[in-house]
């Protein structure tokens, strides 16, 4: 294994325990705010770390750059915050993260029909199974399962990392990993910018201030998990490929099952074996011979 392995399996083992981190997070920092508050703080949170270098990243971005980086910050970073702060509101975070895993399949999915990716029986064989792992998440799917459409915002959220891990491979290959997180972030900074503009400074200052030991849970998320992380994944991105960047999803749920037990989450027997055919999936679909 050389060099270059090793920096990107180590790059991708810390992004699964950060990532697999920010769902106990989110949950713990909805005990005092909502899930709106949650969302437009860890953006602007996010914003704020990555301040110093956006004025010197917004030099370097073209015309052609800008679409491509609108996308990536609304549908990456925006729908996704909002999203998995709303529905764990009513799912633990241990399913949400178990959720998470279902990145990858959307993202050779997208890549063969929206990127012309090439793909071989393996990869078709993996989203078999994932989808058929998802079933087992997903039952009893009935109108008198209350979380089933929380887990349908869940995986909606990971089909749009899926598409924005697609355009940064495809469409953003010039740009370096800092470049690509500070401009997107200053974009998504448009939103929480509205919201409080909106609300009133003081309004937002006072709930901050009343909720200090909660807040503490959103610097984490913010800092760490959205602006570092999305540096360190962007940059990921760029000298591995998407598939394998999008594959911190293997650890992710290990990780927000282990927060979930000290948290004395319940964890269904239907929930593990969801999880082990999605990664069971996963695993054949990143398996590689010369056909």
């Amino acid at each position: 294994m050389d060099k270059k392995t090793i920096i990107n399996w180590c790059i991708l083992f810390f992004l699964s325990i950060v990532w697999g981190s920010s769902f106990i997070l989110m949950k713990k920092s909805l005990l005092d705010f909502s899930f709106l508050e949650v969302g437009i703080y860890r953006l602007s949170i996010a914003f704020f770390f990555l301040i110093p270098f956006t004025f010197s990243s917004l030099k370097k971005i073209r015309k052609r750059d800008i679409l491509p980086l609108c996308i990536v910050s609304i549908i990456g970073t925006v729908i996704p915050a909002i999203i998995f702060a709303k529905s764990q509101m009513h799912i633990e975070s241990s399913l949400a993260g178990m959720l998470n895993s279902l990145t990858p399949l959307f993202t050779i999915l997208l890549g063969i029909l929206l990127f012309s990716k090439k793909w071989n029986k393996y990869n078709l064989i993996g989203i078999i199974i994932g989808v058929s792992g998802t079933y087992f998440l997903l039952q009893p799917l009935n109108s008198q399962n209350s979380e089933t459409p929380h887990i349908l915002m869940v995986i909606f959220a990971t089909f749009c990392y899926a598409f924005s891990i697609n355009i940064i491979k495809e469409k953003l290959t010039s740009l370096k990993s800092i470049e690509i997180a500070s401009v997107t972030s200053l974009i998504s900074f448009i939103f929480p910018l509205m919201y409080i503009l909106t609300t009133g400074l003081k309004f937002n200052a006072n709930k901050i201030l009343l909720n200090w030991s909660s807040f503490y849970y959103l610097i984490i998320l913010g800092g760490i998990c959205t602006s570092l992380a999305i540096v360190m994944f962007n940059f990921l991105i760029k000298r591995s490929t998407a598939l394998f960047a999008s594959s911190t999803t293997y650890l992710i749920p290990v990780f927000a099952i282990i927060w979930g037990i000290l948290d004395f989450e319940i964890i269904t027997q239907k929930e593990i074996v969801g999880i082990f055919v999605i990664l069971g999936g996963v695993l054949i679909m990143n398996y590689r011979i010369g056909d």
